[in-house]
């Protein structure tokens, strides 16, 4: 599924849902009625895009805090990112302080649909350009292997299961990652994007941690703090 926010053809964005309701009464109905993936996905992804800005830019500071002081990151680490599209929690500022600290940093690149994102190195001065799905990403083809892998997510819940846009490009590439390589998979949400339980499928691949505005989950044990 495509996100409702992306633009459509000729650069017109495409229409989304409007729910006349406040967030916490919309939580509601999406307990009460929702059971699909799809059906959670298009309502946490209207309830997420309903976010005023300021309240996103403080969630982004909330969420810088509790990832460098819960997160470890080992010297020379390599982390992905990715760019924020649709609201999504602002990852750029934990980006951009990894640089800070020395770390290579990364961005995911879609190479068809059916198979494992890559990952091009990506720093401030980086060339960009517009990929698949009008997502930018760097246009270099410097290619490197994350240690630490941030994802993006419509909808968490208490195991670390996620909900994404429905394409499965991030469970295809940490399924891969997962076998080849210790690898860390931190996933970045707003705590109000989280769901007692997710309907799963085979193929799911659960988040190590999920770090949101509020706090630090962690799935290790299926425990959270």
């Amino acid at each position: 599924m495509v996100p409702t926010c992306f633009t459509g053809p000729s650069g017109y964005p495409r229409p989304r849902l409007r729910w006349h309701l406040p967030l916490s009464i919309l939580g509601i109905y999406v307990t009460k009625l929702c059971t699909s993936k799809a059906d959670l996905r298009l309502m946490f992804l209207e309830q997420r895009i309903q976010l005023l800005p300021e309240s996103r830019k403080n969630s982004a500071a909330a969420a810088f805090d509790l990832f460098f002081m819960n997160i470890p990151i080992p010297p020379k680490a390599i982390v992905s990112g990715y760019w924020p599209i649709c609201a999504e929690l602002d990852d750029m500022p934990i980006l951009r302080e990894l640089l800070r600290r020395n770390h290579t940093c990364a961005l995911p690149h879609v190479v068809e649909d059916g198979k494992p994102l890559i990952f091009r190195a990506w720093d401030l001065s980086t060339p960009m350009t517009t990929g698949k799905f009008n997502i930018k990403e760097p246009a270099s083809d410097s290619v490197v292997i994350p240690d630490i892998i941030l994802v993006p997510m419509a909808v968490f819940d208490s195991k670390g299961h996620r909900i994404g846009y429905g394409k499965g490009f991030y469970d295809m590439t940490l399924e891969q990652a997962k076998k080849d390589r210790s690898v860390l998979v931190v996933g970045l949400s707003y705590e109000s994007q989280s769901y007692n339980k997710l309907p799963t499928e085979k193929g799911d691949i659960k988040m190590d941690i999920i770090v949101t505005d509020k706090k630090i989950h962690t799935f290790e044990e299926g425990a959270s703090s």
